[in-house]
């Protein structure tokens, strides 16, 4: 029997694991049957409900509440379990928490026979190269220590090639023994999904980290959920102000209803966007941010109730 090859695209909080996905499932030929496992840090999956109205290809399972690689490993097991019974996958992508580690997830995936572990793919944003806060992340560093193909992501924010240049030279002195593994052209992502990495080279690579460290763990972190009826009218400019004034929010996306419709909203360190989206039955708003931060989100709530132009009954 053919074993179903597993994909596991990570990357730290915003780094645009989703947005890839969507494009390699919009790519993906007709007859191949996909399940995607999409796990979020919070209890509200915003990317899976992304990925479920964006895209009519592929079986979505949710694991929320929790990184796979700790505090929810037990419901990936189960998840991987429930997608090997109802059989016919041709592939399985996991994408996991931008909070979650890498060789647990791995270690998971080799206990199943019947799953056949394919190169790990890394999405570093190109943005956030020179950020102290992002340099120094320990989950972020174990990410990309531990990926069997790194690419850049956001590359269309940076257009100057000049600038692209000393940003990966930035980060290669950062990884140096990373540059092998490093791939420019994010185009390339649907041809690498069939690559085979030698097994003494991955056994190596998490030889490296065998030891959980305490930094390695979602434990560190908090997810602040707000949610507001979908009567309320949102200004993205003030919401988006108040977000890029922050200085202790990691994450932030959701969907909001403004004059001109519903939109889906992702602030990660490089900005805000908002991209129209189907009518959804509330407004929700999800923050990541760092666990010593977390007394400070009483400033952001003002930011977000004054963001709010009407409440129609």
């Amino acid at each position: 029997m053919d074993k179903i090859p597993v994909n596991i695209i990570s990357g730290f909080l915003g780094c645009g694991k989703t947005t890839a996905i969507l494009e390699l499932l919009k790519r993906k030929s007709n007859d191949e049957k996909w399940a995607i496992v999409i796990n979020e840090f919070g209890k509200v999956s915003i990317d899976s409900q992304t990925i479920r109205s964006s895209s009519k290809t592929g079986k979505i399972y949710e694991i929320a509440g929790g990184c796979i690689c700790c505090s929810a490993r037990g419901y990936f097991f189960e998840n991987l379990s429930q997608i090997l019974q109802s059989g016919n996958y041709s592939r399985i992508i996991i994408e996991p928490s931008g909070l979650g580690g890498i060789e647990t997830v791995s270690e998971v995936v080799a206990l199943i026979y019947e799953l056949k572990l394919m190169p790990v793919i890394c999405f570093i944003d190109m943005t956030c190269i020179e950020s102290p806060r992002f340099q120094l992340n320990p989950v972020r560093r174990a990410q990309i220590s531990k990926a069997d193909i790194l690419i850049f992501s956001k590359t269309d924010l940076v257009e100057d090639k000049m600038e692209q240049e000393r940003l990966t030279s930035i980060f290669l002195k950062q990884f140096p023994e990373k540059s092998a593994n490093l791939v420019q052209d994010n185009t390339q992502l649907a041809n690498l999904l069939d690559i085979n990495v030698p097994d003494e080279l991955r056994i190596n690579q998490y030889e490296m980290f065998s030891k959980v460290h305490k930094d390695l763990t979602d434990s560190h972190y908090k997810e602040v959920y707000y949610r507001f009826s979908p009567d309320t009218i949102f200004d993205p400019d003030l919401l988006s102000h108040g977000f890029n004034t922050s200085q202790f929010i990691i994450r932030g996306k959701g969907y909001i209803r403004t004059k001109n419709g519903w939109n889906l909203f992702n602030f990660t360190p490089s900005g805000c966007s908002f991209e129209p989206c189907l009518k959804k039955q509330q407004n929700q708003i999800v923050i990541i941010l760092e666990e010593s931060d977390f007394d400070g989100f009483q400033n952001l709530q003002k930011e977000v109730g004054n963001a709010i132009i009407s409440v129609h009954s």
